[in-house]
């Protein structure tokens, strides 16, 4: 009497299967997010204040060359504070430092794409962070 119910040996499993797989679909790509995420909000605090801080320094010059200077220190020493090198970032300043008027500090900075077990930092994104200030009103004017 034959039946239909499988041999001990053709019965398969889906353990190791189940493990490969949720390994290589679960668990690396949620490892990496985990150990990238902490660089990602550095790296754009970081953009942030470099920018906020960049246009103060620039609206705080007698004249626009001066600031610019104090802009680029500024935004220098953040960035370097944290780690980063002079590459890795890019400030641009806009604006005019006239009463009344506004300057505007874009700060990019490289942030990983992502950071792999053994491998280190994969790949690159660009993350801009801008910073407005207005220009006193009164500025020049004698006391």
């Amino acid at each position: 009497m034959s039946s239909n119910r499988p041999q001990s040996s053709e019965r398969g499993t889906a353990t190791p299967l189940s493990l490969v797989l949720g390994l290589g679909l679960i668990v690396m790509p949620v490892l990496v997010l985990v150990l990238t995420l902490p660089t990602w909000e550095q790296r754009t605090v970081d953009a942030q204040d470099a920018a906020r801080n960049g246009a103060r320094a620039l609206v705080m010059a007698d004249d626009w060359d001066d600031g610019v200077a104090a802009a680029d220190q500024t935004v220098y020493e953040i960035v370097s504070s944290d780690g980063l090198v002079a590459g890795d970032v890019s400030l641009r300043l806009a604006g005019s430092l006239a009463p009344g008027a506004t300057v505007t500090a874009s700060v990019t900075v490289l942030v990983p794409a992502g950071n792999f077990p053994g491998l280190g930092f994969i790949g690159t994104l660009h993350y801009t962070a801008s910073s407005t200030e207005h220009v006193d009103a009164y500025r020049g004017s004698a006391s």
